[in-house]
């Protein structure tokens, strides 16, 4: 009875993570010729400079200190520490952003940082 407890509550979180976050999107009035930013993924990735940024575009709209949705918190490195292992697989699966998959190249620069320690640089 109680695995059945801890599936019920697994498949809740999930459910309220896809379901309760929006993104905000804005749309750019020019029509220059755009281009595509890559990231370098053959550096050793900086939460300052590659993940928070990341965080800030992707994430804390939705998971932040004042509406912690689905009870994730990713405005701060430890928080995103902590829920680094399980917000990879919910990008993985599709789940999380609600908005759409990220790229690859963010995919694997979150994944990269993960693999190097999640390190606070």
């Amino acid at each position: 009875m109680k695995k059945l407890s801890y599936v019920f509550v697994g498949f809740t979180l999930i459910g309220s993570m896809m379901f309760s976050c929006k993104k905000e999107t804005t749309t750019s009035t020019t029509t220059s010729n755009p281009t595509t930013t890559t990231l370098d993924t053959t550096k050793t990735i900086s939460y300052k400079n590659d993940i928070a940024p990341l965080m800030s575009q992707e994430c804390t709209s939705c998971h932040n200190n004042a509406n912690t949705s689905a009870g994730v918190n990713l405005s701060s490195y430890a928080n995103v520490s902590k829920f680094a292992s399980s917000s990879i697989s919910a990008i993985n699966a599709g789940i999380m952003p609600p908005s759409g998959k990220w790229s690859a190249d963010k995919i694997v620069v979150f994944s990269k940082w993960i693999a190097q320690g999640k390190l606070n640089n």
